[in-house]
């Protein structure tokens, strides 16, 4: 059995805080901050420019779900021959790639090519977040894993943040073109220097012999990971109901406009961004489970308080509030994957683990606009807040009790 750092990084390395191990993580964090870039560049243009081509909102929802569909399809494949081959081609082709999908954005003048463009947007992000999660599992030790995947969680959100605002601005500014093509030119920036990265060349394939379907499987019997992966699926649940239903109970109750309300929204994201590194170092220091479960239990009293808030000033804190409990449960769910199949023959399985986590992020994603619309139609948003807590404070539970 090989060990997976060699060359540059020396396998009696692993672990240290020296200069390799911090490239990696700069790598890895400008991987998932270009990639979460791109997602939010795509979020004010792509309506608007859906419009224009007289593509209507059952379409434009289609279109918005190719990309959980391309992550659904992707993520475990990517996964599970990155901890056969290697991680470099992988992050590598995420880059390039997810170049070549912002240059079809660009060039989209059909449905067809958008739903293209998009699907293959999801695919590179399953490669860019399976590979990278892996590569901090690889090389930091149990009980520093939370310091890394939190400052990874923390590059998220700040590409978050800056996407929606660069996408209207430069198609206000430029046109519909320009903010695809910019970022299509990040993608490769980014890309090249995944390719010609010292660091990133010195992670060895694990050189499993294992078949694909039984390391998949085999993963899934480590304790606590299907729990874990079920907290995952349902914290983006929660935030598929959000987005869509939120904006409109904004305007119709506060009277907020679209800027005020995606400032909001930012606002959850910034609160995001700035906990996950310190929640990750709490993960290291208190252990998992108990962030996991107060982050599950405030979330599922924050998220109904949102309806029954009249007025503004507490609608903000209670969005901030959002994406700290977020937070609380999410950052955590990294390291204790990473630490429950670590160690002896499930530590050549971080891909496959992560290619599992980002499966179950896009289901998630898939089924929450989906149930919370259903939902919310027929018994109305407090219902569905209200219903949407309780298997939160169930997980929290089984989060309590069995991890």
């Amino acid at each position: 059995m090989r060990g997976i750092i060699t060359g540059t990084i020396g396998c009696g390395s692993r672990g240290r805080r020296g200069g390799p191990m911090r490239k990696l993580l700069a790598l890895v964090c400008l991987v998932i901050f270009v990639d979460s870039l791109g997602y939010g560049v795509v979020v004010p243009v792509m309506p608007v420019y859906a419009r224009e081509l007289g593509i209507g909102e059952l379409g434009l929802g289609m279109l918005f779900a190719s990309y959980a569909m391309g992550n659904i399809v992707a993520a475990l494949p990517f996964g599970l021959v990155s901890d056969r081959m290697g991680r470099r081609p992988f992050l590598v082709f995420g880059m390039l790639a997810m170049a070549g999908a912002f240059v079809l954005y660009a060039y989209s003048t059909t449905y067809v090519t958008l739903f293209l463009s998009r699907f293959l947007d999801g695919v590179t992000a399953a490669a860019n977040w399976s590979v990278g999660l892996a590569i901090i599992a690889d090389i930091y030790p149990e009980g520093e894993r939370g310091k890394g995947m939190g400052t990874v969680m923390g590059a998220m959100g700040a590409g978050a943040i800056a996407g929606p605002a660069l996408g209207g601005i430069l198609y206000d500014w430029i046109g519909y073109k320009a903010p695809f093509l910019l970022v299509a030119a990040i993608c490769m920036g980014a890309g090249l220097f995944a390719l010609v990265s010292r660091e990133l060349k010195g992670l060895a394939p694990r050189g499993s012999k294992e078949g694909y379907g039984r390391m998949a499987r085999a993963v899934l019997a480590y304790p606590g990971i299907a729990l874990t992966l079920v907290i995952v699926m349902m914290g983006t649940v929660s935030l598929g109901v959000l987005e869509p239903l939120f904006p409109l109970h904004l305007e119709e109750n506060l009277g907020l406009g679209s800027s005020a309300i995606g400032l909001l929204f930012a606002l959850t994201v910034l609160a995001y961004s700035l906990a996950s590194p310190f929640v990750g170092k709490l993960a290291d220091r208190m252990g998992k489970k108990g962030l996991m479960a107060w982050g599950l239990l405030a979330t599922a009293v924050a998220a109904p308080a949102l309806v029954f808030a009249g007025n503004l000033a507490l609608v903000a804190v209670l969005f901030a509030l959002c994406g700290i409990t977020i937070a609380l449960f999410e950052t955590p769910t990294l390291p204790l994957i990473a630490d429950r199949i670590g160690g002896g023959e499930g530590g050549e399985a971080y891909g496959t683990a992560f290619g599992l986590f980002n499966m179950a992020w896009a289901i998630g994603y898939m089924i929450g606009p989906a149930a919370g619309g259903f939902l919310a139609q027929k018994h109305g948003l407090p219902t569905t807040m209200i219903l949407l807590s309780v298997p939160l404070v169930f997980l929290a539970w089984k989060a309590w009790e069995s991890l």
